[in-house]
Order: C-alpha cells, then sequence, then structure tokens
C-alpha cells in the first residue's frame, strides 16, 4: 500500500500540470482499487479537484485561441497528444510566425519529448532571416538544461556565428538563461562574445541576459560582466545590465553588491533607476539590510506611478528577506497606485513572496485584484498572485479561480489560468503535495 501512495503521489507531483491531472485520472478509471487510493489519499484528492476543473476550462478555451498566443505556461496544461499537437501547427508555420512560437514554447521544453524538442531546435536553426533565427535561439534559451550536448552547442554556435550584433546580442542574452547547462568552454564564449560587442546598446542588453546564469559562471567572467555593466555611459543601458545582474547578486562578491546598488540608487531618470531596482528584487536575499532599506525606499520615493509600479513587482521577487515593516510598505503602495496596469503590475509581482505576507495583506491584495477594471489588468494580476496560491486560505483561491473563469475574452481567460494552475502545482510540488 505505501509503494501505491508513493507511485500516486509521484504522479501528482509532476512539474506539468497537465500531465498530473492527466495522471491521477488515468489511475482512477484504470480500476476501483487505484481509484480509492487517489481519493483516499486527502491530499492527492485536494489538488486533483483543483487542477481538474480549470484545466478542462482551458481545454475548453484552447481552440479559441491562435497558434502564437500559446506559451510555455499554457504547455504545461496540456496533455501529451495537445502537445503533440501544437508542435506539429507550430512547425508547419512560415517565418516569422514560426519564430514568434518557437519563442513562446522555448521554456517549456522539459515538457516535450525527445523528438519534439529536437523538431523544436532545427526549425529554430532552419530559420532563413537572421532576426527571426535570433529570436528563436534566444527563446529556446530558458531550455536548455532539457537539450542534448550536441542540440546545445547547436545553439551557441549559432548565436555566436549571427552576423549582426544586434541579433547576436539577442541570441546570448537568451542563452543566459540556460548558462548553467553550459560546459565552461561555452559559457565562457559567450561571456567573451557579449563583451566583445562594439555598441554599448547592445553589450547592455547581452550582459543583462548573461546576468540570470551568473551563479553558473566562474568568478573572473562575473567580474569582468559586473565592470562592463557598471562601466556603461548610458543611463538606460547601465540600468538594463545592472537589473539583469541582478539575479546572480547571491555569486558575487560583497564589494561588486555595494557597486550595483550604488549605481542603482544613483541613477537619475526614474524609469532607469525602477528598472534596476526591480531586477535587484530577485537577490534581496544576498544584499546586507541596509542595502535592502535603500532600495525599498528608492522605489516608493519614485514620483511616476508607472516607475514606482515596475519597481514594487521587481522588489516582490525578494519579499522573503526583508523585514516585516518592509513588505507591509510595498503592500500599502501596491494597493495606493492608481487601478489600472501600473496596480496589476505591482500586484502581480507580489505574487512571487505571498507566503512571507500577513494573512490581512494577502486578502488586500487578492481584494484589489479582483476589484480591477478591464479584463487585461485582472488577469494580469490573477496569474500573478498565483505564484503564491498554495498559500492562500481556501476561499480567497476560490475567489480567483472563480474571477479568472468569468473573465472576458479568450486570453485573459487563459492567462489566468495558466498562472493559476501552474504555480498551485510548483508550490505544492515543492512542499511535496503537503
Amino acid at each position: 500500500m505505501e509503494l501505491v501512495q508513493a507511485i500516486i503521489r509521484g504522479v501528482a507531483a509532476s512539474d506539468s500540470a497537465g500531465d498530473a491531472a492527466g495522471g491521477l485520472r488515468a489511475l482512477m478509471l484504470s480500476n476501483k482499487f487505484l481509484k480509492a487510493s487517489v481519493l483516499g489519499e486527502q491530499s492527492v484528492k485536494e489538488h486533483y479537484e483543483f487542477l481538474q476543473p480549470l484545466i478542462g476550462a482551458f481545454n475548453a478555451l484552447k481552440p479559441r485561441l491562435a497558434i502564437h498566443q500559446m506559451n510555455s505556461h499554457m504547455l504545461a496544461l496540456m496533455g501529451p497528444k495537445q502537445r503533440q499537437g501544437l508542435i506539429t501547427a507550430a512547425l508547419g508555420l512560415a517565418e516569422p510566425m514560426k519564430a514568434i512560437v518557437i519563442v513562446g514554447l522555448g521554456a517549456g521544453l522539459a515538457a516535450l519529448e525527445w523528438p519534439q524538442r529536437q523538431a523544436l531546435v532545427k526549425a529554430a536553426l532552419g530559420l532563413v532571416d537572421e532576426r527571426d533565427k535570433a529570436k528563436a535561439i534566444a527563446g529556446l534559451g530558458a531550455g536548455l538544461g532539457a537539450l542534448e550536448r550536441s542540440q546545445q552547442q547547436a545553439l551557441v554556435t549559432a548565436a555566436l556565428g549571427l552576423a549582426k550584433d544586434w541579433d547576436k546580442a539577442r541570441g546570448i542574452a537568451g542563452l543566459g538563461a540556460g548558462l548553467g547547462a553550459l560546459d565552461r568552454s561555452q559559457q565562457e564564449a559567450l561571456v567573451t562574445a557579449a563583451l566583445g560587442l562594439a555598441d554599448d546598446e547592445y553589450k547592455s542588453r547581452a550582459i543583462a541576459g548573461l546576468g540570470l546564469g551568473l551563479t553558473a559562471l566562474e568568478r573572473p567572467q562575473r567580474e569582468a560582466l559586473v565592470t562592463a555593466a557598471l562601466s556603461l555611459a548610458d543611463g538606460f543601458q547601465m540600468a538594463q545590465a545592472i537589473a539583469g545582474l541582478g539575479a546572480g547578486l547571491g555569486a558575487l562578491e560583497v564589494s561588486q553588491q555595494e557597486a550595483l546598488v550604488t549605481a542603482a540608487l544613483g541613477l537619475v531618470d526614474g524609469w532607469d533607476k525602477a528598472q534596476a531596482i526591480a531586477g535587484l528584487g530577485a537577490g534581496l536575499g544576498a544584499l546586507e539590510r541596509p542595502q535592502q532599506q535603500a532600495l525599498v525606499t528608492a522605489a516608493l520615493d519614485l514620483a511616476y506611478e508607472g516607475d514606482k509600479a515596475l519597481a514594487i513587482a521587481g522588489l516582490g521577487a525578494g519579499l522573503a528577506a526583508l523585514e516585516r515593516p518592509q513588505r507591509e510598505m510595498l503592500v500599502t503602495a501596491a494597493l495606493g497606485l492608481a487601478e489600472g496596469f501600473q496596480k496589476a503590475l505591482a500586484i502581480a509581482g507580489l505574487g512571487a513572496g505571498l507566503a512571507f505576507l500577513e494573512r490581512p495583506q494577502q486578502q488586500a491584495l487578492v481584494t484589489a485584484a479582483l476589484g480591477l477594471a478591464g479584463g487585461e489588468y485582472k488577469a494580469l494580476a490573477i496569474a500573478g498572485l498565483g505564484a503564491g496560491l498554495a498559500f492562500l486560505e481556501r476561499p480567497q483561491q476560490q475567489a480567483l479561480v472563480t474571477a479568472a473563469l468569468g473573465l472576458p475574452g479568450a486570453w485573459n481567460k487563459a492567462q489566468a489560468i495558466a498562472g493559476l494552475v501552474n504555480g498551485y502545482q510548483a508550490s505544492r510540488v515543492r512542499g511535496y503535495l503537503r
């Protein structure tokens, strides 16, 4: 019986919500014993009962969505046959639409079968227009870890071989998300190429992308990227580079962390400062308390609501590292934004840290999200709150689900459903369905 329970829980803990729900359903249909075993495991039963209606609603929406609207978040909601159908349709598209679809599916490569992954890589490398090829290569970067060595090398080689620096920068930046899957020589080649770009506009973009994989690099490469970022003369370009490096703050020396924070706070333009602060939010846990406080204070002092919303949204990724008063200030500021995109963006970003907020703050964010006017804004906020859905009380979860299902427009509804399902699945898997 213990073995059966372990198998059932393993199925439920699939990275793909679609595979989890489909696998549990298949077990229950196979025989009465397995059905009773699934329903007898309370955490699995609750998990299945949450996933199944939402995935069913998404399946009903799918025929109304254009293929270019499908992305990796939605890919995780599909079953094997649906994924194959999507890949087949994507490969039949003409340029540049094929590149756009490959970008959307790139982060979901791990959910695909080997032949499907191979087909997408081949299609990306076969694109004739170099701008489309750069876009597709960049899109596949987030899924590098799911590819074989030969496929990884082919993408790196193709990115470095792009003729125009703008395209090369785009390809390098996209591959940064998967740096940890590459060997040292490939990592070094990408860093060297990024730092060798003559135009600072292109260089800043490449540095920002490589920042996502900063922890995988060796110390000299990390130092070189930080030095290059801080030497950029244009404020927007420096902000872009700093923002990208934020994800790897924990891998940097204290002096480098301090230099990046100081540079971010010293930016004059509000949008530039907001962009840099937002990116550094991903690495808040690596900073000293004074630096954390300075970033929060600077975010809240931004005059324009669009800038403030961006900064708050980015700092949401680091809520776990902040002290209670700082978290409260960020939530209060988000709720004080005028209704519309700004408020939706801030709420969505804070969703990443819902587990570290007090119950009244969680309730206030949910209530604000549900009160947003306009389906697009509400969908954005609901999808963002999905990242912390498992940490909300049942009535709040149900309110978000009901609102998602009631959204106007197939795209808005699908986006919200995908955010809720993937956030819930990821949270439960991390806790192994507890």
